[in-house]
């Protein structure tokens, strides 16, 4: 489920706006009302609806309402579009325009919390990793499963990205501290893609170019290395 509300004006007419809305609301309904109060809030002495009693929310999903929401990303060069990935094992697909925002489709498949995802340059395929040791390819246009892939070192899979020049390859972080190039078309590592952290590594990002790769852990430590593109080897750069 998911609901929405609109601010619009001055508080003043948001309020009336509010009460308005607050009266013919069906039970159970998220509205910005001015019932909510902030140390009330702080004291957990609130309604789901209470939570979200403020003017300014456009909209609230709540399909994953139950579980931890690690990640939310748009569509690469698309405002209406958006994911969000669960530790309930899913990730909803949403689209903005038109109105009233929707949840397209569900993907399910992960058999524990899914920790990360990201779109392809086309938007046409999302890469997801999951603390059940696997990342599973998605087409977007359908919801389908392309492929799943175990982790090389069985671990718990915690951050990933596409490589932005070949999105053929995929980088991903684990809980063992491990770096690796997936290859998502053979579903194997690439032959010298992978390198070791000083933690669980927690967060992938490229440079522009896809020549640079950085990657934290929990360790507190940045690593950067630098990327063959033809290959997927990586060589070690900097480390902050």
């Amino acid at each position: 489920g998911h609901r929405r509300s609109v601010s619009r004006g001055s508080y003043q007419l948001q309020a009336q706006m509010n009460r308005a809305v607050y009266e013919d609301r069906p039970p159970g309904s998220v509205v910005p009302t001015s019932a909510a109060e902030a140390s009330r809030a702080m004291a957990g002495d609130t309604s789901l609806s209470e939570n979200y009693a403020f003017a300014g929310m456009y909209h609230v999903f709540d399909q994953h309402v139950d579980e931890a929401v690690p990640r939310v990303r748009f569509a690469n060069d698309d405002r209406h579009r958006l994911a969000c990935c669960s530790l309930d094992g899913s990730i909803s697909l949403c689209q903005l325009v038109p109105a009233p925002p929707t949840v397209l489709r569900v993907l399910r498949g992960h058999t524990r919390g899914v920790s990360d995802f990201a779109w392809s340059l086309s938007n046409d395929i999302l890469v997801s990793t999951s603390l059940d040791a696997t990342m599973r390819i998605w087409a977007s246009e359908d919801g389908r499963c392309i492929r799943e892939i175990p982790d090389p070192d069985g671990a718990e899979l915690l951050c990933c990205t596409f490589q932005p020049v070949n999105n053929n390859l995929t980088v991903v972080g684990n809980a063992k501290h491990n770096v690796h190039v997936m290859n998502i078309s053979t579903g194997k590592k690439v032959k010298g893609g992978s390198s070791k952290l000083t933690g669980r590594v927690l967060a992938l990002s490229f440079d522009a170019p896809g020549r640079l790769l950085w990657a934290g852990d929990d360790r507190g430590s940045v690593f950067s290395f630098l990327f063959d593109m033809a290959t997927g080897r990586q060589a070690p750069g900097l480390f902050l």
